[in-house]
């Protein structure tokens, strides 16, 4: 029967449908460590696993262990992920995730799914088409990126690209990157669109007051994501997103419960050191205690003048 005790160890038991559960829950690999049939199995799991089990929790129950500040601590953090756990696993069951849930979600995060072709462009920019001629030709002798690295650094006037090389990211048709502020002019976007990866822009190009000598680095191919090929993994980000905000709830609602008292003043005593140690933080006007101990005598060390 489910109800039977298997096994009791003072005053704890287990019952036969606990073992089956805990049996059930062991990959097969492991299992098979234990024995060569089922019977051998199930008596090596018992003896060599729940009754040493509750042997040892017996003994530190009667060592008292559960009263060790950081016993209570990982007893706390059992219980814990055990609640967050049983959380979240209640909101994925319940959740009714319907196709418009799906087709909503897709919707706010279409640019997630779908993304024009790209180029990756790099140019350096200088004052006069002649001064880009001379760059485009030095460039062209030796392509390599560390000099062009090098020459962007000396000669570019960008100064908000010239320390990386002048690249400007992935440039999408409408000349946006992915770099905060960076927008491409469309005809250094021409330009490059016009060789193949890793070609120069046969001529400078006029880019505002400067002219530009424009590298076009490689390229990505447009990505389209339809909503039928995204819908599994949708589904899970709700219901992962349903499980947070059940977790998030539950905070809430046990602080309101169950939190009586919050001396933040006494947190505002403790200090964090750049290497991390944790120590009360001193009193203002108060110097920092010594070192070394009060009984012990100040040792002479050789100066420029002697003994001190």
């Amino acid at each position: 029967m489910p109800n039977d005790v298997v096994v009791r160890v003072g005053d704890r038991t287990v019952t036969a449908a606990e073992l089956e559960r805990r049996i059930a829950g062991i990959p097969p690999f492991q299992l098979k460590t234990l024995g060569r049939s089922a019977d051998e199995v199930r008596k090596n799991f018992v003896e060599q696993g729940v009754v040493r089990e509750l042997l040892l929790s017996e003994g530190g129950a009667a060592a008292k262990l559960d009263a060790r500040p950081e016993v209570r601590e990982r007893i706390r953090g059992l219980l814990r992920g055990a609640l967050i756990a049983r959380t979240r696993g209640e909101a994925a069951a319940t959740a009714s995730i319907t196709e418009a849930d799906v087709k909503g979600f897709y919707d706010r995060n279409v640019a997630k799914y779908n993304a024009p072709a790209r180029i990756a462009i790099w140019r350096i920019l200088v004052g006069t088409r002649e001064d880009a001629a001379r760059v485009l030709e030095e460039v062209k002798k030796d392509s390599k990126s560390a000099h062009w690295n090098d020459i962007a650094r000396e000669k570019s006037i960008d100064k908000a690209t010239s320390m990386r090389g002048g690249a400007l990211g992935f440039v999408a048709p409408d000349g946006s990157t992915a770099e905060p502020g960076v927008v491409v002019d469309l005809a250094v976007l021409r330009a490059a669109a016009s060789v193949a990866d890793g070609e120069f822009a046969p001529e400078p190009v006029r880019e505002g007051k400067g002219w530009a000598v424009v590298w076009r680095r490689q390229s990505m191919k447009a990505v389209v994501r339809t909503i039928e090929q995204e819908t599994p993994a949708i589904r899970q980000t709700i219901a992962h997103e349903r499980g947070e905000a059940k977790v998030k709830e539950l905070v809430e609602r046990l602080r309101r419960e169950r939190v009586s008292a919050l001396n933040e003043a006494a947190v505002d005593q403790l200090e964090i050191t750049s290497a991390g140690d944790v120590q009360r933080s001193g009193r203002p006007g108060v110097l920092p205690q010594s070192r070394h101990s009060a009984q012990e005598s100040p040792v002479p060390m050789p100066g420029p003048s002697g003994l001190r």
